[in-house]
């Protein structure tokens, strides 16, 4: 029995090896081990306990037959017995062993010394030591590491290419028969995973850093472009100021309209990239509704009307006056949805549409133009895809706008999307939460101020004379529209019908002459007391005189706004779009008003175009200009303050100066100013950097203003009288 008893913990340290590599193997809790080694002591008991058997020796290699007419011998049966039961038990311990062998993880077994009592070949192998049995783990090279604050533990062996990444992990356990304390050691190769990942940070970093570097490059190359781009736009709109031909008129016309094209392009790249970089900026702030989508309407309708297409809008009663949302990236949607419509629409019209439906509003941009395909419209929001994207496509552009677009409304919370038929026009619509800001009582008045007006409007058909008619009857009044002799009759029918006299015939300029012979055929006599109103074009304002003669004693402007026509139907008061025919051309000289005094600017600017196109635009305002070329010369200029007083009211920077960059001379100025108690002094800055965070960043270091080149003429001047007045207020 004693070579049995030497055999057992072998066998059981084996047994519980086994348990400890299936639970590596498989992910098993270590609170399984104990029973899985339980398992193999019970499996293997009847080897314990079964008879001897004598003709089984015969089997064994080495091993006599006994006879079996010998008389048994008790004592050297019992040893023979125990004999088979540890051959057995050397035969099961040594498949255990096997089997440790097969497997690619490394198995060990320690005393709580840290000495080694059983290592696989794959630990072996690893440390490169044939026989590491009594050794302990730090002399056989085996020193694991934790790596995290979880528990986990590393081991790595060797060096170079040759290096390898092992997981350790040790288990405790008793041995059931000697009740001893072994520690079990599993270590699971981890080479190729942490080879992979490390692979993949790497790749991670280069992708970044060649983002970084696109996102470099384009704002680089953004301001290279900008900085000549707004010599190129402030000189033509200096130049158009003067007295020009009408073909030199045409020809600075279409440089500006060049120069706006590159710019929207440039606009676009750096969209992109702020999208693909996760730096889109959302900015939540007040805003007038029908200010933001008549606007971009009202800016569009020349390139329309050049095309002889109409474009109208359409604004539902129930949409809020007043909006709080990242009003600019809205009206940046609307530009390029509107600005695609009129591009592919030949004939026919633009009809911008704008409703609320639960909580957000639904803006949609319905045009006649050849509409999409389906293969088509799966693609139409990717970046680069136009619908022609053919070698012989007709309109230009890079496909970018309506991508940005998607990425906004999204950024937003909204959907976008479009419905289209090949040769019947597209519909693209999006949706946007809004918060409604808007006065109630506002609300309430705009639901019936037309009551009692009963309309017939006379106008080709298109979305001009349906927004008309739409915005008429959600005012509450009673409209009609005529384009034919037989469209007019049916249109008067209903209304006798209706019992209501009509109150004002709207007849659109272009069918003017026809409109007068339409209503002369009427059936029945017209009374000289309604009242007419004519519609006309912002171009057909230099032919104003010659609408007498059509009878018209009010007009109003395409696209028609909603406020405009309420003023004209109720109280015959054109005046506003009157004002908006009005805006001409700037005289040669640029008279300031009497509320914008006179100042001393300090300029610093080092490209000479752009210097003397700003310093020209204040000189015409009346300002007085000190120009200095570089940040140094801009830091000491402004802090050259005899006695405390500020020898300029404004100081107008460029952001990228030589010797000294505009934020930093801010920075200095802002910090002499705090440490010496002077004044604040105005500071507006000039970027070529169109990123909103570069705005930030400027006015977080102090500046007052931000203008963005290409400077807007208006835009400077109006933001610098802004910003002295501030300071006057601050003064006083």
């Amino acid at each position: 029995m004693a070579g049995l008893s030497g055999a057992l913990p072998l066998f059981l340290i084996s047994g519980a090896l086994g348990a400890a590599a299936l639970s590596v193997a498989f992910d098993t809790p270590a609170a399984l081990l104990a029973s899985v080694a339980g398992i193999s002591v019970v499996a293997a008991m009847p080897l314990l306990k079964r008879p001897a058997d004598p003709s089984s020796a015969a089997d064994k290699p080495g091993r006599k037959p006994i006879k079996a007419n010998m008389t048994p011998d008790p004592d050297r049966s019992k040893a023979e017995h125990d004999s088979d039961r540890t051959w057995e038990l050397g035969e099961f311990t040594s498949h255990l062993t096997t089997l440790f062998d097969g497997l690619s993880d490394m198995i060990a077994a320690c005393d709580l010394e840290g000495r080694i009592i059983f290592a696989n070949e794959t630990f072996r192998l690893a440390i490169g030591t044939e026989n590491p049995v009594g050794l302990t783990l730090a002399q056989a090279g085996v020193a694991p590491t934790q790596t995290d604050g979880t528990g986990q533990r590393e081991l790595v062996l060797g060096e170079g290419e040759a290096q390898s990444v092992w997981t350790w992990r040790e288990t405790i356990a008793r041995d059931p028969v000697s009740g001893k304390m072994f520690v079990h050691c599993v270590g699971r190769n981890v080479t190729a995973t942490r080879k992979a990942e490390a692979e993949l940070v790497e790749a991670l970093e280069r992708a970044e850093a060649a983002s970084h570097a696109k996102t470099r490059f384009l704002a680089t190359v953004s301001h290279e472009i900008r900085t000549p781009l707004n010599g190129i736009l402030g000189m033509t709109h200096l130049l158009s100021q003067t007295e020009t031909t009408p073909e030199q008129a045409s020809y600075i016309r279409n440089a500006r309209e060049s120069g706006q094209s590159l710019l929207s392009l440039i606009e676009d790249l750096l969209d992109v990239t702020s999208i693909e970089a996760g730096r889109l900026n959302l900015r939540e702030e007040e805003g007038d509704l029908s200010e933001l989508v008549h606007g971009v309407c009202e800016l569009m309708a020349s390139k329309a009307h050049e095309k002889n297409i109409e474009i109208a809008v359409h604004i539902a009663v129930d949409a809020p006056q007043r909006i709080a949302s990242d009003i600019g990236r809205v009206r940046q949607i609307l530009f390029n949805l509107v600005g695609n419509a009129i591009k592919f629409t030949e004939s026919g019209g633009v009809l911008v549409e704008v409703s609320l439906e639960n909580a957000a509003l639904v803006f949609s941009v319905t045009d006649t133009g050849p509409g999409l395909k389906e293969t088509d419209k799966a693609k139409i929001f990717e970046e680069f895809e136009r619908a022609d994207n053919g070698p012989t496509r007709k309109h230009g552009g890079a496909g970018l706008g309506l991508s940005i677009s998607a990425r906004i409304v999204e950024a937003l919370g909204g959907e976008i999307g479009v419905d289209s038929t090949p040769g019947k026009g597209s519909k693209f619509h999006f949706s946007v939460p809004i918060a409604d800001i808007s006065n109630s009582a506002q609300v309430t008045a705009l639901r019936g101020p037309l009551s009692d007006r009963a309309v017939l409007v006379i106008a080709p058909r298109g979305p001009v004379s349906a927004a008309m008619l739409w915005s008429i009857r959600d005012l509450g009044g009673y409209a009609e529209a005529a384009s034919d002799a037989e469209s007019m009759l049916a249109a008067l029918s209903r209304l006798n019908r209706t019992g209501l006299m009509l109150s004002d015939i709207i007849v659109d300029r272009r069918i003017a002459d026809q409109a007068e012979s339409l209503l002369a055929s009427a059936p029945t006599v017209l009374s000289d007391k309604i009242a007419r109103t004519l519609v006309i074009a912002p171009e057909d304002s230099r032919d104003l005189e010659g609408h007498g003669d059509h009878g018209a004693d009010a007009w109003l402007v395409r696209p028609v706004r909603r406020t405009s026509l309420i003023n004209v139907l109720t109280r015959r008061d054109d005046r506003d779009d009157r004002n908006r025919l009005a805006s001409k051309p700037r005289p040669p000289v640029l008279e300031r008003t009497s509320d914008n005094p006179t100042l001393d600017i300090l300029l610093a600017e080092d490209d000479p175009v752009n210097a003397l196109m700003v310093r020209t635009m204040l000189a015409r305002q009346g300002h007085r200009i000190t120009l200095v070329e570089n940040g140094r010369a801009l830091v000491e200029e402004a802090m050259n303050r005899p006695g405390g007083k500020m020898n300029y009211d404004l100081v107008i920077t460029d952001l990228s100066m030589p010797e000294l960059d505009g934020r930093s001379a801010i920075a200095r100025i802002r910090a002499d100013e705090d440490v010496n108690q002077l004044d604040h002094l105005p500071i507006i800055v000039l970027s070529a950097d169109g990123q909103a965070s570069t705005r930030d960043d400027i006015l977080a270091a102090g500046a007052d203003g931000h203008a963005e080149k290409p400077v807007d003429p208006e835009w400077l001047i109006s933001l610098v009288a802004m910003t002295a007045r501030k300071r006057s207020a601050t003064a006083g």
